[in-house]
């Protein structure tokens, strides 16, 4: 079996779909995490630092890829784009949804009742 005919018989476009839409997930999130930063105050620089320092890696490291996606025609197959931004959106959704880094207390006040609680 020869390239040409493996070419013909599988889709790449999909193995392209999970890249893309890792590098919309981190392109949102490090507009997102600069505009929290600027609304919450002078302490939440800090941890935002070490996201930053994460999501623009890896931003850096798919830029070649992105611009290998883009190809000799500068522009990428419009299903890419469509499912990268549909998973995109429902990442993100998903993520403030579930808002990991937020403690959650069940249980009493300790200021209300005391230490005997």
């Amino acid at each position: 079996m020869t390239m040409i005919t493996l070419n013909y018989m599988f889709k790449w476009t999909t193995l392209l779909i999970p890249s893309t839409t890792l590098l919309v997930v981190n392109m949102v999130g490090v507009v997102a995490g600069i505009s929290y930063a600027m609304n919450s105050g002078y302490q939440s620089w800090g941890p935002l630092f070490g996201k930053l320092f994460f999501a623009l890696w890896l931003i850096v490291h798919l830029c070649p890829f992105l611009k290998g996606l883009m190809g000799k025609q500068n522009r990428m197959p419009t299903i890419v784009v469509v499912w990268s931004i549909l998973l995109a959106s429902i990442f993100s959704l998903l993520w403030v949804r579930i808002d990991p880094f937020t403690t959650r207390v069940t249980g009493p006040d300790v200021q209300y009742c005391g230490i005997n609680c």
